[in-house]
């Protein structure tokens, strides 16, 4: 992934930027099946990258374009923890919005009708939103996201 844009879990304007101009482009991705938008959350503290399993930092992936560069409902958020699909438990329920724990792998899905437009900051916000629940001491700055082109789906 190239440049990661820092921003403010209160201002996510940048990062609605970010998920906007990929679906304006409507960009297939470097392997033709999709491009992500990452949301990393702040790094733990010390005492709890001690205890992190993987040392990875959590993420929310959102797929804002399809094989081919598609851009359609639904969208999916991919959540990257260490409680893999079990984190999809935790995640509260909301309009519009489904949850999945697809083999160990836990995702978010935001719904549209035909014909709906694109609500790219409610996209935004409910990845932030799961993200958030997952990370609940997480400060409110040191958040980061960037474009992740290299996607391999299967």
């Amino acid at each position: 992934m190239p440049e990661w844009v820092r921003f403010e879990r209160t201002d996510v304007s940048a990062v609605v930027a970010l998920v906007r101009a990929v679906a304006d482009a409507a960009d297939p991705g470097e392997h033709g099946e999709g491009v992500d938008v990452v949301i990393e959350a702040p790094r733990k503290g010390w005492l709890r990258r001690l205890l992190d399993e993987d040392g990875l930092p959590e993420q929310a992936r959102i797929g804002v374009t399809k094989p081919g560069g598609e851009v359609r409902y639904p969208f999916h958020v991919h959540l990257v923890t260490d409680e893999g699909g079990a984190a999809a438990r935790r995640l509260p329920r909301r309009p519009g919005w489904a949850v999945s724990n697809s083999a160990g792998l836990a995702f978010l899905v935001q719904k549209g009708g035909p014909g709906a437009g694109y609500d790219w900051t409610g996209l935004v916000g409910g990845a932030l939103a799961a993200l958030s629940t997952l990370r609940p001491d997480a400060d409110d700055d040191g958040w980061r996201a960037s474009v992740d082109r290299a996607i391999q789906r299967n």
